[in-house]
């Protein structure tokens, strides 16, 4: 019996490696789509701002990542270097959702 609790132990610890890559990623995606929509729109004001705001169109399609990727760290149930704390707190959370 403990050979199987001590599976399901790894089992857990890396789904919970995995759940929190995912959220950094995310976190990570959304500050560089506000960096490069920034840089953009300094690019289109020095160009002289006109009616047409070009950058929008890269704004909306760097947010559709951005909320896909918040929805996979998020909302999914299969969501550098991870610490132990990190990994722990995660199975904490897993198993007060009833993992």
């Amino acid at each position: 019996m403990e050979d199987k609790n001590l599976a399901n132990e790894a089992e857990l610890r890396e789904f919970a490696k995995k759940s929190i890559k995912k959220k950094r990623d995310a976190w990570q995606f959304l500050f560089v789509t506000v960096l490069v929509n920034a840089g953009l729109t300094v690019v289109w004001w020095i160009n002289g701002p006109t009616a047409n705001f070009w950058p929008a169109w890269v704004m909306f399609g760097m947010g559709i990542g951005v909320v896909a990727a918040f929805m996979d760290a998020y909302l999914s149930p299969f969501r550098g270097r991870i610490s132990e704390s990190e990994i722990d707190d995660e199975i904490k959370r897993m198993r007060g959702r009833g993992f």
